[in-house]
């Protein structure tokens, strides 16, 4: 295995508060924005001052100030503004996670406080104790994160999801720091299955390649003797203690340095195929070939009787059925899927033998979740083998990615599984994302976008600046009554920073690093779009003015295939600028 690089150097920019949202035992409440002086007097109770930094950031906060006297402050750190105001943590002793919070003990005089560790938050509420008063005359959180140049770009004529697209980018941007944190709050760990998604969006924006492969070796630092890997890096470093010490000491091995999840050991193959696919890196086929190998090995022996959620696999976060819930259907695809993906870093090591295994597994795992589940092509596949057991997306979506439906049969069982209330459908980001990969690929365009405004729309009508882990639609706003435990800043619900332009400008790669691509584009009901899909050898720009007008400019190094519905496929040469609309005439 290749050795492991080191982590990048972060990048800091310092951001100041831009509102004080509430406040008690407070004089001058605002001055301290303006570098005046904000006094905050404790008397029968604490005084308090929330600030607001208008968006989720994370780093370390400063505050200038004297203390007129020794004198106790206490941060409240909040994603929303419900959980600044929390004056108890929600959790009890013994939970895995408390909320974040610092007390401070402050000597008299002026000074420059800072907590220790990092935070993550958009309102901090600093509550004064006492017995001394503070006078607060600035306040900066020095924002932290992996070096990050935009290249991606992506806007359309639906205003919402333009916003999509740029909560999603903000969200990629913080959670890339010396690996990729599925949430900069909760938990800031390097978990395979936020990766996936992670790596796919911060492609698409920033054409990563090195933070990307520094966390794929990290996962295989984490490979048991089965030949199976821990679902979270830990083992490797994958986290922050002591930065963020509120869920424990990660510094000591326990339960979940060890946890294996089967989908997560299978999103690790298909990874690294989509690494390899979209950064051109073949070396780490080579590099990792003992770890995927040891992976797949593993997936072979997978007992689908004894997969159990959340104990060796998950699905979704589903709150009425005790947060992880399960579905073996889903499973059983996924794992399909991982040996499709074996076949090609097989094809691309020369390792013809290798192949034909993994073409065979492949087909025998489609073969047996048709059998014990039902066949997805009739809506019919069950998420467990009981005849009464649920049906969900879930379960569909993972049988088309895996190439058990193609995309006539699930636009063919679309409205039966969509009209159909007690399917299930996503609420975690990272199956919302598959669930769209889906839809999108199989031609369900309009449908798509439609799901996305939905899904996203909640988020950003309750203020979202960042994408949350999940979003429960059966109430509007759910989401917020659970607060403080969950995270408002989550990668792998960031899939519109993929989507976007993936597919509503249509550009996948079909060689490794973008040598060929394939071009479909699709607005679906939209007006027009443009972007620009960073690749190894330059962006490829689209523009798109209506179903038949636009352009595409594609960089030297890079051929395309336009595709359109009814007429034959056309090549089109790298290096020039193609009409759309004259594509393939003359």
């Amino acid at each position: 295995m290749a050795s492991v690089t080191p982590p990048p150097s972060l990048v800091y920019t310092p951001c100041p508060p831009l509102a004080v949202t509430e406040a008690q035992g407070v004089l001058n409440r605002d001055a301290c924005l303006r570098g005046g002086e904000t006094l905050l007097s404790p008397g029968a109770t604490p005084a308090r001052l929330v600030l607001d930094f208008g968006e989720e950031l994370v780093g370390v906060l400063a505050l200038t100030l004297t203390a007129e006297a020794a004198t106790k402050i206490e941060l409240i750190y909040g994603e929303d503004l419900a959980e600044a105001l929390l004056l108890e943590d929600p959790f009890p002793p013994e939970h895995w996670y408390h909320q974040p919070r610092d007390w401070l003990e402050l000597p008299a005089g002026a000074q420059t406080v800072r907590h220790p560790g990092r935070r993550a938050f958009r309102f901090v509420n600093i509550v004064v104790h006492g017995p001394g008063s503070v006078r607060l005359r600035g306040a900066e959180l020095m924002l932290e994160h992996a070096p990050a140049v935009e290249r991606g770009r992506f806007e359309c004529s639906d205003p919402l999801l333009n916003a999509a697209w740029q909560i999603s980018r903000r969200t990629i941007r913080l959670c890339r720091q010396g690996f990729y944190e599925d949430g900069i709050k909760r938990d800031g760990m390097l978990w395979i299955g936020d990766y996936r998604v992670e790596f796919l969006c911060a492609h698409h924006l920033f054409e990563d390649a090195g933070l990307a492969r520094r966390s794929l070796e990290l996962f295989a630092q984490c490979r048991h003797d089965d030949g199976s890997l821990s679902a979270v890096a830990l083992l490797a470093g994958g986290h922050l203690y002591p930065r963020i010490p509120y869920l424990g000491d990660l510094s000591k091995p326990g339960g979940l340095h060890v946890w294996v999840l089967a989908n997560y050991c299978a999103d690790f193959v298909v990874s690294v195929w989509e690494y390899i696919l979209h950064t051109g890196d073949t070396a780490l086929a080579h590099a990792l070939e003992s770890t995927v190998n040891g992976v797949l090995g593993f997936l072979v022996k997978v007992d689908l009787a004894q997969a159990a959620s959340p104990k060796n696999f998950i699905t979704d976060n589903q709150p009425d059925l005790a947060d992880w819930w399960g579905s073996r259907a889903a499973l059983a695809y996924q794992i399909a899927a991982a040996f499709a993906a074996g076949v090609r870093l097989a094809d691309l090591r020369g390792a013809a033998e290798a192949a034909d295994a993994c073409r065979w597994q492949h087909r025998a795992w489609i073969g047996l979740a048709k059998t014990r589940f039902g066949d997805p092509a009739g809506a019919a596949c069950r998420d467990d083998e009981s005849p009464g057991a649920t049906r969900s997306w879930h379960a569909h979506v993972a049988a088309y990615l895996a190439g058990a439906l193609t995309p006539a049969e699930l636009r063919e069982v679309f409205p039966r599984l969509q009209g159909d209330p007690a399917v299930r459908r996503p609420m975690a980001g990272f199956m919302e994302f598959y669930l769209l990969q889906a839809w999108f690929d199989a031609g369900l365009v309009r449908e798509g976008l439609d799901e996305m405004r939905s899904y996203y729309g909640q988020m950003l009508r309750s203020g979202a600046t960042t994408t949350w882990e999940l979003v429960d639609r059966r109430v509007p706003g759910i989401d917020r009554l659970v607060v403080a435990g969950r995270s408002h800043c989550h990668g792998w619900s960031a899939g519109p920073a993929y989507h976007l332009p993936a597919q509503i400008l249509g550009v996948t790669p079909t060689l490794p690093g973008y040598a060929e691509v394939a071009i479909r584009p699709n607005l679906g009901d939209l007006a027009w779009a443009r972007g620009e899909i960073p690749t190894p050898h330059g962006p490829i720009r689209v523009r798109l003015d209506g179903d038949d007008a636009g352009e595409v400019t594609l960089p030297t190094g890079v051929t395309a295939t336009l595709h359109r519905p009814g007429r034959e496929p056309v090549r089109l040469a790298g290096g020039r600028t193609h009409s759309l609309a004259s594509a393939g005439q003359g």
